[in-house]
């Protein structure tokens, strides 16, 4: 069984402590009597009873202090009958008791400062005690407890009671307090919200004008009102809308730059009261002896939005009375949501320009696009994403985005990225669909984050490419490349075999021009095979079917061999190829020649790129869990887990940019623009073989600072 907690107490657990202290019951009554009293009054009055009740006491008043700083009677139980009335006057020392913030106790029968004994003897009182009411470190009054028996004493628990219980009343009054003041600021905020509801009811300028202007004259009770805008490019103000006696006037007449009251209100952004216009020389009586209209009074206020004047309210003649300053500040509130209301009518028009301007670039663009916000739910859809997406545009609007990308890929016979898209630090997300819905088709998927002007995060965007078109050529290509690779490697082979016999003498004598010629010819097949084959290890690779011839060996002879492929090229550009290897390096489980071909490729691209005279380094060195990155190595990566080793080469050539780091291991990737340029294979044929032995292949490049590519091969310690 759970014990009760102390806010579980029952009902007759409270009756019988209240019976046992009577003090617990009266606080409790007097918090019942701020529970249910309707108005401060009532509340003061209960309370009284109660304090007379628990105290014995003959007499009880409260003295607040009100808006002005002035301390006034608020309520006094019993009633005083004939006795004169309390006054500020005639008891000044309550002033002191809040100064000093402690109870004090007044004796009738001494004289003391700043208490008018006669007029407390008149009501009876001998001896009484007067404490602060403090809310919220603020003073609110007094609260006096009077007895008519001069004999009594108020003991040190009476006065510490008496304390809490003022307490507990100042809380009470301060809460009264302001949830009167909260009823008036309602109402004067219903009054406004009014006002803004009928302004933003409609985004036509006329209309709002109309509205605003006969809204205002009805509210504040006057004869006419107008709604000046300012002119920027002239500093006029021009009348837009004016209603007298219900009717439309002055639409399209100007007051000039910095005349009259208005003029002075947009310039100085303050609002301004003229009881009497004969007697305000700022007056602009032009319009009065245009219209006939006999201005008396005006009230007269600037309409700010954004910061800056865009003109201003101009109320005339008020009926039955004066204009005041409440008035004023009210209107000022109004003319604060009526400059917006104005600003966004007038902007209406160009944002709805803007609107069709781009539903008609959605609807045209060969790219289905959906657009979501931070809560990633869909707010914009053109007609080919929901095209795509097999339903309406409006079925897009408000479904989850994440939704929306998950029902594509189910659809997908096959989900996939391309390799250039495959950087887990690009902002763009990219995935290929390959659909199957009644028509084969793929549909390339970008999704990237939406920025606002301030480079905030605003949103995401999708954008749905059909890449079938892209896809088929690329296939096409590849069929294309895969017949030529077949059809060609047979008469090739042939063709070199035919130079060999040649270069042999077997059908006569060569002479040395000749060999020369039988050389060249020779060399440039052997260039095309070399082509050919690497089109076929791609093939195979691609597919998986190419079969690794996997030994343990030392990386030294693997990249010694590599080097010695190329020493004759090297050699020929007057560019010198140096080692960094680390010590100790364990033996790799390698297929040998495949990655003796990838070094071969890096250290060509390397020596190709780099200027006469320059150096090519290679290395390599052990990374992961058990060894630490070398401080001097020239690239940049983290590994857990198992060992790796990492080969390197580094030229001094004119660098990449970051946009080709991925798309240069593609099929017939290069950078454009390069006056050296390959077949675009190479680096392809690396990144499938090393991809292969289970390592990965990257490029770090600095544009005018050469580049670095380096691969991993996993050690396996157990080899």
């Amino acid at each position: 069984m759970r014990p009760q907690t102390p806010t579980s107490a029952t009902r007759e657990d409270v009756e019988q402590s209240s019976v046992l202290d009577p003090r617990l019951d009266g606080l409790m009554r007097i918090a019942q009597a701020a529970e249910t009293a309707a108005t401060l009054e009532q509340l003061l009055y209960r309370s009284l009873i109660e304090l007379n009740r628990l105290f014995q006491s003959d007499r009880a008043f409260v003295l607040l202090v009100d808006a002005s700083g002035r301390m006034t009677l608020a309520c006094e139980h019993p009633s005083p009958g004939d006795a004169p009335a309390l006054t500020l006057d005639s008891l000044a020392g309550a002033i002191d008791v809040i100064r000093m913030r402690r109870p004090v106790v007044i004796e009738t029968e001494k004289a003391r400062e700043g208490w008018d004994i006669a007029l407390l003897r008149a009501r009876g009182v001998q001896t009484m005690i007067v404490t602060p009411l403090i809310a919220c470190d603020e003073a609110l009054g007094v609260l006096a407890v009077c007895s008519a028996n001069a004999a009594r004493v108020f003991g040190s628990e009476e006065v510490a009671f008496i304390r809490t219980l003022s307490g507990q009343m100042a809380l009470a009054i301060a809460s009264f307090r302001s949830r009167d003041a909260a009823e008036r600021r309602t109402q004067e905020l219903k009054t406004l919200n009014e006002i803004a509801a009928t302004v933003t009811s409609t985004l036509d300028t006329h209309e709002v004008y109309r509205l605003v202007v006969q809204q205002l004259s009805d509210y504040f009770h006057v004869e006419a009102g107008s709604l000046l805008l300012l002119d920027e490019s002239t500093g006029d103000l021009e009348f837009v809308m004016t209603i007298e006696g219900g009717e439309e006037k002055l639409a399209g007449i100007r007051v000039p730059a910095g005349q009259g009251v208005v003029g002075h209100v947009v310039r100085t952004g303050r609002w301004e009261i003229v009881h009497d216009v004969t007697r305000d020389p700022r007056f602009y009586s032009k319009i009065s002896e245009t219209t006939g209209f006999p201005t008396r009074s005006i009230l007269c206020v600037p309409m700010i939005a954004r910061g800056r004047v865009i003109g201003a309210i101009e109320l005339l003649n008020k009926i039955g009375g004066d204009f005041d300053e409440e008035e004023a500040q009210r209107l000022m509130r109004m003319a604060a949501f009526i400059a917006v209301a104005i600003e966004n009518a007038r902007l209406f028009q160009q944002i709805a320009a803007g609107r069709d301007r781009m539903a008609s670039i959605l609807n045209s663009t060969a790219d289905g696009i959906l657009m979501a916000d931070m809560r990633g739910d869909i707010q914009l859809a053109n007609p080919l994403a929901a095209r795509i997406c097999a339903c309406t545009e409006e079925a897009l609007i408000g479904r989850r985005i994440d939704d929306v990308v998950t029902e594509l890929q189910a659809r997908a016979h096959e989900v996939s990225a391309p390799a250039w898209g495959q950087d887990a630090s690009a902002p763009v997300q990219i995935r290929d669909l390959a659909l199957t819905d009644g028509m084969h088709r793929y549909v390339r998927l970008l999704r990237l984050p939406v920025y606002d002007a301030h480079n905030e995060p605003h949103g995401e965007l999708l954008i749905l490419r059909d890449i079938t078109q892209e896809r088929e050529l690329e296939q096409l290509r590849e069929d294309y490349t895969s017949m030529l690779v077949h059809d060609l490697r047979a008469p090739l082979t042939s063709i070199m075999n035919g130079i060999m016999m040649l270069q042999r003498g077997i059908v006569g004598p060569v002479n040395e021009q000749q060999q020369e010629l039988l050389k060249i010819a020779y060399q440039g097949s052997q260039t095309m095979l070399h082509l050919i084959n690497t089109l076929l290890d791609i093939s195979k690779l691609e597919q998986g079917q190419m079969t690794l011839d996997l030994k343990p060996l030392p990386i030294f002879s693997v990249i010694d061999q590599a080097i010695e492929r190329l020493h004759n090229l090297a050699s020929s550009r007057h560019v010198t190829i140096e080692q960094r290897l680390a010590p100790y390096l364990p033996p790799v489980e390698i297929d040998g020649e495949k990655i003796v071909r990838v070094l071969q490729n890096l250290l060509d691209n390397a020596i190709k790129f780099s200027p006469p005279q320059s150096v090519v380094t290679i290395g390599a060195f052990l990374a992961g869990s058990t060894s630490p990155l070398p401080e001097d190595a020239p690239v940049h990566l983290s590994i857990e887990g198992e060992d790796y080793l990492v080969v390197w080469v580094q030229d001094r050539g004119p660098g990449i940019p970051p946009a080709y780091f991925q798309r240069i291991f593609e099929k017939f990737g290069q950078v454009r623009g390069r006056k050296v340029r390959g077949t675009g294979l190479g680096l392809t044929f690396c990144r499938l073989a090393v991809e292969a032995h289970g390592g990965r292949i990257w490029v770090e490049s600095v544009e005018g600072s050469g580049s670095v590519f380096a691969f991993t091969l996993p050690v396996r310690r157990d080899s």
